[in-house]
């Protein structure tokens, strides 16, 4: 029987530490990270880069006064360090900013990979691209050899048939691996670009063994 993916693997695969870890053992580049409760800490991560940001830990989906919302992706400004007492509220994720030309969502489904460079046109979806839908335009682009090799290994030692890997790639073409969705959409993506994901997801499906 397939699982596209089996529940406990989402599971598992869902936390980033997790897929950290992994991804830097099957040879992909991890951008530098800092989890803590400790605001020294992050201010001496903060002081050893030129930019970091700060991002959800698990899903990015939040509820403030009854309102539905997304934590977006963001660069830590001064007006942060003004604040810094709050990191000790709870465990806080802070990255080094990765210098981008641009992004890629690769989806990976089953043995078909669908690599799309994501472009942002203004800063907030320079950021995180989803802040700002509009602002953004596709291609497909060819993922390096070193990328293919540990984005397989990442997804067998994962035990996963179906995820979606989220890479910065920097203006010197270094593939930079920021997490790996374990349920990911991809509706969005076909009808941008025309990939028949829907299809791939079909077969792979219809194959019925994993």
């Amino acid at each position: 029987m397939l699982w596209a993916n089996h529940p406990n693997r989402c599971a598992d695969a869902i936390f980033k530490p997790y897929q950290w870890r992994v991804a830097a053992e099957c040879g992909l580049s991890v951008a530098d990270t800092v989890i803590t409760n400790d605001p020294a800490s992050v201010l001496r991560f903060m002081d050893q880069r030129d930019a970091t940001i700060t991002k959800a830990l698990g899903p990015s989906g939040i509820t403030e006064n009854g309102e539905r919302k997304v934590a977006y992706t963001r660069l830590l400004t001064d007006d942060d360090l003004a604040d810094i007492g709050c990191v000790s509220v709870t465990a806080t994720t802070v990255q080094e900013f990765v210098p981008k030309a641009f992004e890629v969502r690769l989806t990976v489904i089953g043995e078909q990979w669908f690599p799309v460079a994501i472009h942002a046109a203004t800063d907030s979806a320079h950021t995180d691209w989803r802040s700002d839908p509009t602002a953004l335009s596709y291609e497909f682009v060819q993922v390096p050899e070193s990328v293919t090799d540990g984005v397989s290994w990442f997804v067998k030692r994962a035990n996963l048939a179906y995820a979606g890997l989220d890479f910065v790639v920097t203006p010197d073409e270094k593939w930079v691996i920021l997490e790996a969705n374990s349920g990911p959409q991809f509706g969005w993506l076909e009808a941008a670009t025309g990939a028949p994901m829907v299809a791939a997801m079909a077969n792979l499906l219809m194959r019925g063994n994993a």
